[in-house]
């Protein structure tokens, strides 16, 4: 797979609550780290990868992504992406409509994209002052 297959795996995996697919494309190395939407949603560390995405799974029902915008870009061993997307879910039994806007970095390991860094953050509107 090049890096846009994988990163677009990634987010099929994500909707089809594939944890060991999720946990394959993340690499092992020790400065990997994801930062999610909650207070306390950071792993840093490959190693922690596995635990964080099938607890994931294991909380989310009625996955969609509705893709707004999309831009991968690659170059030799490194690639990265950034995309504005509206998730709606099950989170442990609650209906949510998310706006997400996430980036990452993927590192070509062995000739296979793994990501290394992934940021999501919610887009909140504006209050009325």
């Amino acid at each position: 797979m090049n890096a846009g297959q994988t990163i677009h795996a990634y987010f099929d995996a994500l909707t089809a609550g594939d944890a060991q697919q999720l946990v394959d494309l993340m690499s092992q190395a020790s400065y990997f780290a994801k930062i999610g939407t909650d207070e306390n949603e950071f792993i840093e560390g490959g190693q922690n990868a596995p635990d964080y995405y099938r607890h994931h799974v294991a909380s989310t029902e009625d996955f969609t992504i509705e893709f707004e915008y999309l831009d991968i870009q690659e170059r030799d061993t490194v690639a990265w992406f950034y995309t504005r997307q509206i998730w709606s879910l099950k989170w442990q039994g609650v209906e949510e409509e998310l706006v997400i806007r996430m980036t990452g970095v993927l590192e070509k390991e062995a000739n296979t994209w793994k990501f290394v860094q992934i940021h999501a953050s919610l887009g909140i509107p504006e209050s009325g002052s």
